[in-house]
């Protein structure tokens, strides 16, 4: 009887855990990205990848354990080894050598340390509507140690056109890029999902005993041979600090979760989202690293299905416009086509201004701030063309100099004349030295004080402003001159419609 219950307890247990898991394969990229990552009103070509086979990979998972159910994983190590019983608190693997970092065009300015095993995805895609996004989940083995520390991980969701780029991967409500010091269990925890089961024990290291034994021959010269290779220095009476699991925590945490991710802690479910003008061609890059070093891996889920267009009137400014799908070839447009050179002639007759009419390349603003259409308009001749201004702030100062205020006094004297066509927004910057955190308080505090000087000079005390921390650099943060031209705030001018 006990045997037979000790059996149905087993296939229970089994049972279990073979309801819950993460399963991951091999896939080619290419044929994942075109079949299986876009939904519905979106077109995707031109695809290209970066990395060893082995770091990108499909998977699937139950309810209970990832909240992104199916799709691609890109991992800054061997992507198979995300998906297992989190047994240890330092899940590394590489495929580089730590004396040979890399290079990526759209990391590296943003950071001043080095980057290694380098992953990424990138292709053309046009979108039908006004808005696209995906869904997707980050999660780290730098959690929790390395939160608030150079050792950081980073990830970004380009999108870019011939206009510029922008990340859109954010803290919802923010324009803060998703990273281990911007989400985590101390900053913007309604997002996180602590898998730590790890903390520091102290083990203390048993008294030396107060009498010999002396043994047989041979083991006593064993011991004088160990003797040789010992440490001089060691404590005998020392204790040592190691990393364990910690039964209390293991209380906490979710357990189809530990049991099937390895990543120490992970994002809830987050949404990618961005404003853009229907039927134009767009480029992504998806792209994760290693910084400072090539361990502890992290990565990123990608939910199959998820890249999709739809119409959305809640925009800043939105401007309606017509279905053109059974009009136009969207693959016509990812060869370099614009649209208004494959829209029959009558539709042209009848609709003048689709091609140019929409608001393009415009992330969405935290829901505090009124944001202002990122399109440039062709100015009338009859009204001056008022150019963007930038303020520059001395080394982590949020102060105006006095050179810097002539400057802006003498820009919203200009404004001042032509305020009736234009309006304004400002967006805070500064290097890269120092944490996300710190970074981004320091470009609100900039974006402060132009508003405050704004108010004094026109009497204007609310400003659409943007705080993009060193996310967005003007020049080469691993020069001082460089750095110098990252901190700023830029004024940045709009025509009304």
């Amino acid at each position: 009887m006990n045997k037979a219950l000790l059996l149905i307890l087993v296939i229970l247990i089994m049972g279990e855990c073979s309801t819950a898991q993460i399963r991951v394969s091999s896939i080619k990229v290419d044929d994942w990205i075109k079949r299986n990552f876009s939904g519905q009103g979106v077109v995707i070509g031109n695809i290209s990848s970066k990395g060893y086979p082995l770091s990108t990979l499909s998977f699937t998972s139950t309810p209970n354990v990832l909240q992104v159910p199916k799709g691609l994983v890109l991992s800054t190590g061997n992507a198979y080894n995300v998906s297992g019983y989190n047994n240890s608190h330092n899940q590394s693997s590489t495929f580089g050598n730590a004396l040979t970092p890399e290079i990526d065009k759209d990391l590296s300015p943003m950071l001043k340390e080095k980057l290694y095993d380098i992953c990424s995805i990138e292709f053309d895609f046009v979108p039908m509507d006004n808005s696209i996004q995906f869904n997707y989940q980050f999660g780290s083995d730098e959690y929790p140690e390395y939160v608030d520390s150079p050792y950081n991980d980073i990830f970004a969701f380009i999108v870019s056109d011939e206009i510029g780029s922008t990340n859109i991967a954010l803290v919802p409500g923010t324009n803060v890029p998703v990273s281990i010091n911007t989400i985590n269990f101390k900053a913007n925890k309604e997002f996180f999902i602590d898998n730590n089961l790890y903390k520091q024990v102290v083990i203390k290291r048993q008294q030396p005993v107060k009498t010999a034994y002396r043994g047989t021959l041979p083991g006593r010269i064993l011991r004088g041979i160990a003797s040789i290779f010992g440490s001089p220095n060691y404590a005998g009476s020392a204790d040592r600090v190691v990393i364990a699991p910690d039964p209390e925590l293991l209380k906490t945490m979710d357990q189809n979760l530990y049991r099937n991710l390895r990543y120490d802690g992970i994002t809830k479910k987050m949404v990618a989202q961005m404003y853009v003008t229907p039927y134009k061609k767009y480029h992504l890059k998806i792209v994760l690293a290693d910084v400072s070093d090539n361990i502890y891996d992290s990565g990123v889920f990608i939910e199959d299905r998820s890249l999709t267009s739809k119409k959305d009137v809640s925009q800043p400014a939105f401007q309606d416009y017509p279905d053109l799908t059974k009009l136009v070839d969207p693959n016509l447009i990812l060869q370099g086509k614009k649209l208004e050179e494959i829209l029959p002639d009558a539709y042209k007759n009848q609709m003048p201004a689709v091609a140019s009419s929409q608001p393009v390349n415009t992330a969405p603003a935290p829901s505090t701030v009124v944001q202002t259409p990122s399109v440039i308009r062709t100015t009338p001749v009859t009204v001056p063309v008022l150019e963007n201004a930038v303020i520059y702030f001395d080394f982590d100062k949020y102060d105006i100099s006095s050179t810097e205020m002539a400057k802006l006094r003498e820009v919203m004297a200009n404004y001042q004349k032509l305020r009736e066509y234009y309006t304004f927004r400002i967006t805070g910057h500064t290097d890269s030295i120092g944490s996300m955190a710190y970074n981004v308080e320091l470009s609100k505090r900039r974006n402060q004080s132009v508003i405050e000087a704004v108010n004094r000079i026109l009497g204007i005390n609310s400003l659409p402003a943007q705080h993009k921390s060193f996310t967005e650099p003007a020049a080469d943060n691993s020069t001082d001159s460089g750095r110098q031209a990252n901190r700023r705030v830029e004024i940045i001018f709009t025509r009304k419609n």
